[in-house]
């Protein structure tokens, strides 16, 4: 059976969006997956569709990637799937291994205000892109 976005897109209206219920997380994550693998739709484009927040979007299009092969997941979304058909293992999961980590770090105020003077004096506008940059060094430096 052949659908189109704009049938999915009316799906979702149907739903409550706003409930935090598993059945109707489940289905609207189906769904939103389909607009964002099959449709290719952005995150942005889909929120701005549904009017909710594009975290929600983020998080539901994960969901499905995570639980198509779930059990209670293909009770859920079992109208959906038959109206629907989409073969969410042709997707490949998206895995953090190549993404920033985040590190927090605690000065003092002394230490920060010598940071901060070595980064006006270097154009810096953010003192992380000066720590990265020392620390860059230093690991260099290290490594010889």
């Amino acid at each position: 059976m052949e659908y189109i976005k704009e049938d999915v897109i009316n799906a979702l209206l149907a739903l409550n969006l706003k409930t935090n219920a598993r059945v109707t997380v489940d289905q609207k994550s189906y769904l939103i997956g389909i607009l964002a693998y099959k449709f290719m739709m952005t995150e942005h484009g889909i929120a701005k569709e549904l009017d909710i927040n594009r975290f929600t979007v983020n998080y539901s299009k994960k969901l499905a990637l995570q639980f198509y092969n779930d059990k209670l997941y293909k009770q859920n979304v079992y109208v959906h799937s038959q109206l629907f058909p989409f073969d969410f293992s042709v997707i490949k999961k998206f895995s953090d291994t190549k993404r920033n980590k985040q590190v927090e770090l605690i000065l003092d105020k002394k230490f920060y205000n010598k940071l901060k003077k070595v980064g006006d004096v270097l154009g810096h506008k953010d003192i992380r892109t000066t720590i990265q940059m020392l620390l860059e060094k230093s690991l260099k430096l290290w490594e010889e």
